[in-house]
């Protein structure tokens, strides 16, 4: 009995890695009077190869809403680092689920962030309303997080720039 409970727990504990849930470290870069560059250096798989989403810091976002647009969203796999997946990337308001890049159900199906994370290539992409058909910069008014869905890589490392511009 006691080879068959340590034999689970082995399994469960070798398995719990494959889904542990992503993280991100944010650094922010101001330019002042001009543009604000936010940096989410993330690592791991979403939980399940699902879906995480990553807060915008209250601090940043202090210092961005009400003053800035979004104006570009970069993607790159970290040099050196375990190679993601081809994941999905939205951009959300938390006020009213819109994603800034363009998905038509607010973050479920991606639009111009569809494959924007790469396991080799750096990927970019502008913000895009969905309803307007057309590239648009979204004033930011309230509080906003970042999506990942689909990458399934344990450890995997990369980041993902959102650039603000006045």
């Amino acid at each position: 009995m006691k080879k068959i409970i340590s034999l689970i727990l082995a399994v469960m504990l070798m398995a719990s890695p494959l889904y542990a849930a992503m993280t991100c470290t944010e650094t922010v870069t101001e330019y002042p009077g001009s543009a604000v560059w936010v940096s989410l250096a993330c690592t791991g798989a979403t939980a399940d190869n699902g879906t995480d989403d990553v807060d915008i810091s209250d601090a940043t976002m202090a210092l961005i809403a009400g003053k800035y647009f979004l104006y570009a969203v970069y993607t790159r796999p970290t040099s050196g680092g375990t190679a993601p997946d081809a994941a999905n990337v939205f951009v959300l308001d938390e006020t009213t689920g819109e994603d800034y890049l363009g998905s038509a159900d607010a973050g479920t199906t991606a639009n111009k962030g569809a494959n924007l994370i790469h396991a080799t290539l750096p990927k970019s992409t502008m913000p895009y309303s969905y309803h307007m058909l057309n590239w648009f910069y979204f004033p930011i008014k309230g509080d906003l997080s970042v999506r990942v869905t689909g990458q399934a890589t344990a450890n995997a490392n990369f980041t993902i720039d959102l650039n603000f511009q006045k």
